[in-house]
């Protein structure tokens, strides 16, 4: 069973050290695109297995190897991931929707570099911030997804400064 989910995005091929103790315990890793090379997955993947999509500044072979979109119900929770977030009623969003026949749980994506957690109707809609190296005068940030009961989740940014 899944208890924890890291959740990390924009880091354009360098990782924050505090993410390896952030991420400390973690049973799975989304990162939600722009993750500049695979060497970044591969630093990842020795704190938990990845799953990633690309984002617009990827290129090969992070675009051949990697979805534009995932969805997947994961302990009873509905999760669509993408890296440009565009609304609920998004092609991509729709599909996600109707992939897992129902309304999702959570929406993760990424590309603002601005960390958010809102809340539309039952979806939340969750961008970790960036976690690579600090632009403009965002923080750097990821986020978790504490599992407490199959379908019952709790979302946090944690900021990285």
């Amino acid at each position: 069973m899944i208890k924890t989910i890291g959740v990390i995005s924009d880091t354009h091929n360098f990782i924050n050290p505090k993410v390896f103790s952030v991420f400390e315990g973690v049973e799975l890793i989304f990162h939600a695109g722009d993750t500049g090379t695979e060497n970044i997955i591969t630093s990842l993947e020795t704190i938990a297995p990845v799953q990633a999509v690309y984002g617009n500044v990827d290129t090969f072979p992070i675009i051949t190897r990697y979805p534009e979109v995932f969805s997947e119900t994961i302990e009873g929770i509905k999760i669509c991931m993408l890296h440009q977030f565009t609304g609920m009623n998004s092609d991509l969003i729709l599909n996600a929707s109707q992939k897992l026949r129902g309304e999702l749980d959570i929406v993760i994506f990424g590309h603002s570099h601005r960390a958010s957690l809102q809340r539309e109707d039952n979806t939340f809609l969750f961008n970790p911030g960036a976690a690579g190296k600090k632009r403009f005068s965002l923080k750097p940030a990821v986020g978790l997804i504490k599992i407490i009961n199959p379908g019952q989740f709790v979302p946090e940014i944690i900021y990285l400064d």
